[in-house]
């Protein structure tokens, strides 16, 4: 998985806004490194409720989180507004890695890799991608 695309805007087709807030900011006045978790969550329920509506739900049938992985990359600051850019970088059984791109003022200042799985909730064990799921995650597979 090449890193330095990921820095790039042009390699993601599904974005997000964010604003950055003053509660995001450390005791210097960098946004801390806990708002970073914040801005993929707010990323990643906007694409996967975008690609398969009602899937973050938490409850029957949908989509667990197994692994983040954050690549910090530059500082951010407030006030200042945050483009989090996301793509699907590999498709499986049960499980997509989705990738993204954090943005301030067109300056990547993070990536970060999701795993999800999809997973039956209720008894906490994976379950196959349906077949829709899968076709509409294609679309994003770069």
């Amino acid at each position: 998985m090449n890193e330095l695309v990921l820095r790039k805007m042009e390699s993601y087709s599904y974005w997000t806004d964010e604003v950055i807030r003053f509660a995001d900011l450390d005791r210097v006045g960098h946004v801390n490194n806990t708002a970073f978790a914040t801005y993929s969550e707010s990323g990643r329920v906007d694409f996967l409720e975008t690609v398969y509506p009602g899937s973050t739900g938490g409850h029957g049938i949908g989509w667990v989180i197994a692994k983040i992985t954050i690549h910090y990359l530059a500082a951010a600051y407030y006030p200042g507004k945050v483009k989090i850019g996301t793509l699907v970088r590999k498709i499986g059984n049960s499980s997509v890695v989705i990738e993204q791109g954090l943005f301030c003022n067109d300056k990547c200042f993070s990536t970060i890799e999701n795993v999800m799985v999809w997973a039956d909730t209720q008894n906490e064990k994976s379950v196959p991608l349906p077949d829709d799921l899968r076709e509409n995650l294609q679309a994003y597979l770069r």
